[in-house]
């Protein structure tokens, strides 16, 4: 399969090695190509179709009249639009193995039902597969009715599913007992704009976990009233390692010096890169302040705070020739940055 992979589809050799690891051996040549042609004919760009063989590679084992094009009609007679199943089968090729009128279809009704749109249904679908493939629906509606017993609003059910599709697929008890946390621990209730991100913290995390990174806080003089404030206001932080978080409260709070109540004003310095926009951008303020060059009465937060391009055509661009070092060094970091996300 690798071979066919390279040479028909113009895979890299890492990625084929890699798909052809999850599928059987590739037994008809003929009946891969009878696959690939039917894709193209349909409407499947190049892209899409490199995205359900690098899923899912035993799409090319599929037969084309006995299962492709039933499932394709199928599809078209149940309403969907030309683009929306070509997507759909894209982000989610494992259902043209499943029973759609009985397994998908009930499925897709609902999910509208909840999601208001074909557009975020394929959204939820794109972060969490299963969502569609593999979960319970009856699981799935308990869980929304649990969600709504809670006094959570359909409007905000809604942005649960799109941020955390996997809540929809926990146990009910499990979900039930985030919820709890959520609300008496963490002090978050239902009404706040917060909940959904700190229940979709709770499901990920684990009570045990969130302790841990708590704990971490503690350590630098965090108490437990400081740390409730921060999750209300701010639940992703936590999602951070208890590393990553140990690294930023250092750098904030040891070398720049930011107290806890100034960061509980400030809850966005723990949600920005430490290494690539927290570090970098603060070397560059205290030597502009040390040489006496900062125009205007910037604080460094509002510094950190800035959009790419502004930061470079305030603070970096007019010194290029003045502070040629700074310039290169925040240049370079930059572009380390740039190649290390592109990994």
């Amino acid at each position: 399969m690798a071979d066919y992979l390279v040479n028909s589809l113009g895979f890299s050799r890492e990625q084929a090695i890699s798909a052809s690891t999850k599928a059987p051996k590739l037994k008809s040549m003929e009946n891969a190509d009878s696959v690939i042609g039917f894709l193209e004919k349909f409407g499947f760009d190049e892209t899409q179709i490199h995205t359900i063989l690098l899923g899912y590679p035993s799409f090319l084992h599929l037969d084309v009249d006995e299962t492709l094009t039933p499932k394709i009609r199928a599809l078209q007679d149940f309403g969907l639009s030309e683009s929306f199943a070509i997507n759909l089968v894209a982000s989610n090729p494992e259902i043209m193995r499943r029973d759609l009128k009985s397994a998908i279809f009930p499925k897709l009704e609902w999910l509208k039902s909840i999601l208001g749109s074909d557009e975020n249904v394929l959204k939820a679908i794109r972060r969490w597969s299963w969502l569609l493939s593999g979960g319970n629906l009856a699981q799935m509606q308990e869980n929304v009715i649990l969600l709504q017993k809670h006094g959570v609003s359909s409007e905000r059910i809604q942005k649960l599913v799109l941020l955390h599709p996997r809540s929809l697929l926990y146990r009910p008890e499990h979900l039930e007992g985030s919820l709890i946390k959520v609300e008496q621990d963490m002090g978050t209730k239902p009404e706040s704009a917060m909940f959904i991100h700190a229940v979709s913290l709770m499901l990920i995390c684990g009570e045990e976990a969130l302790r841990s990174k708590f704990d971490v806080f503690k350590s630098y003089g965090w108490t437990e009233t400081d740390i409730t404030k921060l999750a209300k206001k701010q639940p992703v932080v936590f999602k951070c390692s208890c590393d990553m978080l140990e690294s930023k409260l250092n750098f904030l709070m040891r070398e720049l010096g930011y107290g806890v109540e100034y960061i509980l004003q400030h809850v966005a310095l723990l949600t920005l890169s430490l290494e690539n926009r927290i570090v970098p951008r603060a070397a560059v303020f205290h030597l502009l302040k040390e040489n006496k060059l900062l125009k205007n009465n910037f604080a460094l937060y509002t510094v950190l705070c800035f959009k790419e391009t502004r930061f470079l055509s305030e603070l970096v661009m007019p010194y290029k020739e003045l502070l040629p070092e700074m310039y290169d060094a925040y240049l370079n970091k930059r572009m380390g940055s740039r190649t290390e996300s592109e990994k």
